[in-house]
């Protein structure tokens, strides 16, 4: 059997050292030519394990495993569909070696790692064996799971891009914790929001679609989604998982005080909810949700609390990579922030950027592509005047002290896509840890 694998990132290099250890007749593609550079893969073809190869050639491929990152729009993609070739995700081919076991899948525009990596610890407190993974960064792609002992549950957060290639997914438990506007340089609005919702396309009377039943959106689409409906909600008491007077329930049930949370913001109750309402599909007991709940501390680059600088508490949330996400990191505290901001566009509304900055902003500390655009935007929308721009977040960290005062929170919280600047938002994540550092060794 000719697999081909399209992409030669952290996901298409576990594919190939799973399908190296089955002695497959592997061939594989990048368009980056410092791609087939890394080391296990230059080790596998100097062995003649693996032919490098060009696009055309796919055509005779049995499958091909095609990389999310690589836009369906590309031509060399469209000759390939053209071909008859089957062309499926990691997510899809994982699910089926796997032997289709128990999943649950996460997607939404924000939240989706967060809520993924709790929902692993719930289970895990309920006394399962657990894998967690799939677009989650920092973490494993689903694959690395096909090398390792069968768990009880895989968890796996599932991106748009990634649902694109896979047509006979079908998780046990699909959770959709929000959709707004992303990614419209890839798909149309209407595009976007279809394949959310395709994560639940084939459900049966046996899975479990967890909803956000404050998500206007998700709602006016909930008929058109099969399997059992399990709603959580902030606002909501009829959900099933709900919150109340600053407690979280489940049916009644109180799980846990929202103070015990070590997650700061409603929008992290929300993603604390939905896990609830996966863990009670899974039977895990009500005291055992409560137990995973309160004990998890969340991921890098998301809402990390770095420790203080001179007497300003410093936040670290570089995984804040559209508007709405902005707006819902400012919101995560009850008082206004020093907020460093800013990077590159991708043609999303800035209403919760804005919104954000009024209710929210302290200062405005701006850097990246962008800059100069955002500090004409508050001036001229919300007559929001403490705006300072910079050309590296050293200088952004600066700035924010000089605009603050002891006791104030400075948060990173950039609102905008990486690129430009840095190769992602871990990479920025990094960077301005290491400013931070170095700020603090120079007290």
């Amino acid at each position: 059997m000719k697999i081909g694998i399209l992409g030669l990132g952290r996901v298409g290099r576990s594919i190939l050292s799973y399908l190296l250890d089955k002695g497959e007749e592997i061939v594989v593609y990048d368009e980056n030519p410092q791609a087939y550079l890394h080391r296990h893969v230059k080790l596998a073809t100097e062995q003649g394990l693996v032919k490098l190869t060009d696009p055309d050639a796919l055509k005779d491929s049995s499958l091909i495993i095609k990389s999310p990152g690589i836009p369906n729009q590309a031509p060399w993609i469209k000759e390939l569909d053209d071909s008859g070739v089957e062309m499926i995700d990691e997510i899809e081919f994982t699910w089926r070696e796997l032997g289709k076991p128990m999943t649950v899948a996460v997607t939404g525009t924000n939240g989706k790692s967060t809520t993924t990596a709790w929902i692993a610890e719930v289970l895990k407190a309920g006394g399962m064996k657990v894998f967690s993974g799939g677009n989650i960064a920092p973490g494993r792609p689903f694959s690395d799971a096909l090398s390792e002992k069968p768990y009880d549950a895989y968890v796996v957060e599932v991106s748009t891009f990634q649902l694109e290639r896979c047509p006979t997914f079908k998780p046990n438990v699909g959770v959709l914790l929000n959709i707004t506007a992303d990614h419209l340089n890839r798909h149309s609005q209407e595009e976007y929001t279809g394949l959310k919702l395709s994560l639940f396309k084939n459900l049966d009377g046996e899975d479990a679609a967890v909803l956000n039943a404050d998500d206007v959106k998700i709602m006016q689409s909930k008929d058109k989604i099969p399997g059992g409906h399990i709603f959580f909600s902030l606002t909501r008491k009829h959900a099933d998982a709900y919150l109340e007077d600053n407690d979280l329930y489940l049916k009644q049930e109180k799980i846990i005080s929202r103070k015990e949370l070590l997650l700061p913001g409603l929008h992290n109750v929300a993603n604390a909810l939905a896990a609830v309402g996966v863990a009670w599909k899974l039977d895990v007991k009500p005291s055992r949700i409560s137990f995973g709940l309160k004990r998890f501390s969340g991921l890098p680059h998301r809402m990390q609390y770095l420790g203080k600088l001179k007497r300003r508490l410093v936040y670290n949330n570089s995984m804040c990579t559209n508007p709405e996400a902005f707006f819902h990191s400012v919101h995560a505290f009850d008082d206004p922030s020093i907020v460093i901001a800013g990077g590159t566009e991708k043609g999303l509304p800035l209403d919760g950027f804005v919104k954000g900055v009024r209710k929210r902003a302290k200062s405005l500390i701006l850097f990246g592509d962008n800059a100069r655009g955002l500090k004409e935007l508050v001036e001229k929308e919300i007559n929001f005047s403490s705006c300072v721009i910079v050309d590296s977040l050293r200088a952004a960290l600066e700035a924010a002290l000089e605009k603050s005062s002891p006791g104030d929170r400075i948060l990173f919280a950039p609102g905008f896509a990486s690129f430009g600047n840095f190769r992602n938002f871990e990479e920025r994540g990094h960077a301005f840890i290491k400013a931070y550092r170095l700020l603090k060794s120079k007290r």
